[in-house]
């Protein structure tokens, strides 16, 4: 697993959103998502911002 990966998972934890919200977020599964959070398919750069983009308005709300 890259160091990206990982810094994308803390950041989902930390904000608090599942993957089933991020799947969504990225119009795909929740075992695609799940599989390319584990680097065995790839994920674009598009959808690591995707997701780093639902993490901080997620966490904008709570705060």
């Amino acid at each position: 697993m890259t160091v990206e990966l990982r810094r994308l998972r803390t950041l989902m934890n930390l904000a608090g959103v599942s993957r089933r919200e991020a799947a969504g977020a990225l119009f795909v599964s929740y075992s695609a998502l799940n599989r390319k959070l584990r680097g065995e398919i790839g994920l674009t750069p598009e959808e690591a911002l995707r997701i780093e983009a639902l993490c901080a308005g997620k966490a904008g709300k709570t705060a």
